[in-house]
């Protein structure tokens, strides 16, 4: 729900919005779509578990993209992220409803649970309740970037969901991160969320540190 680096959240809005002024929606979207796809094929050679969904990422932010331009229309491209956040919200309501929790099932990759805390009962009451705040965030947000894409100029639009969305995105994160820290430590042998979370960040420090193999060198 959040990226690590506000510059990667902010140029996205930057590149759109300088180069709609003097080249035109088209480019605007290509320096958008160009600066997502960095971000997401930089986050997979840094180890983060992002890497595992980059095909289905890359395919989204391609698609959004050509059917903007294809169409010249602001209203699509950014309804059509729009109707991707609300869906992630319905989804993520209705996977906890039928029992195949998507968060629990992925946050072990993100914050690296053992398998003896991911198969406990509280583990999963835990993300029970998770995936309905995700959820329901997920679907506020879509609901409010609707009404103010309707009452604002495209930059004004672009600049006040930045500054609100951040905010809020890091809120419902950050809560739903010490709720389960607080519900997790019941959980006999759990180390705590910020042992989990200090073991994780070291890991992706390391996966940062470790030499890129080059093509023949194994040869």
């Amino acid at each position: 729900m959040m990226n690590g680096n506000p510059l990667d959240s902010m140029m996205p809005i930057i590149l759109f919005l300088a180069l709609r002024r003097f080249a035109g929606l088209a480019w605007g979207i290509v320096g958008a779509t160009v600066w997502a796809l960095k971000v997401a094929y930089m986050r997979k050679r840094r180890g983060h578990p992002i890497g595992k969904f980059l095909p289905i990422i890359t395919v989204g932010i391609i698609v959004r993209g050509v059917l903007g331009i294809l169409t010249d229309s602001e209203a699509v491209y950014f309804g059509i992220g729009i109707g991707v956040k609300a869906a992630v919200g319905v989804g993520l309501i209705v996977s906890a409803l039928i029992g195949r929790n998507l968060i629990a099932d992925y946050a072990p990759l993100l914050f690296g649970f053992d398998r003896t805390t991911s198969e406990h009962p509280i583990y999963a009451r835990a993300m029970h309740r998770v995936a309905w705040v995700a959820g329901i965030a997920e679907l506020v947000s879509a609901a409010f970037d609707v009404w103010l894409f309707n009452r604002s100029s495209v930059g004004g639009y672009l600049t006040i969901r930045f500054f609100v969305n951040w905010p809020f995105t890091s809120a419902v994160l950050f809560g739903c991160i010490a709720y389960l820290g607080r519900e997790l430590a019941k959980i006999p042998g759990f180390p705590g969320m910020s042992e989990v979370l200090d073991q994780r960040m070291k890991q992706y420090e390391s996966a940062m540190k470790r030499p890129r193999s080059t093509p023949g060198a194994d040869a």
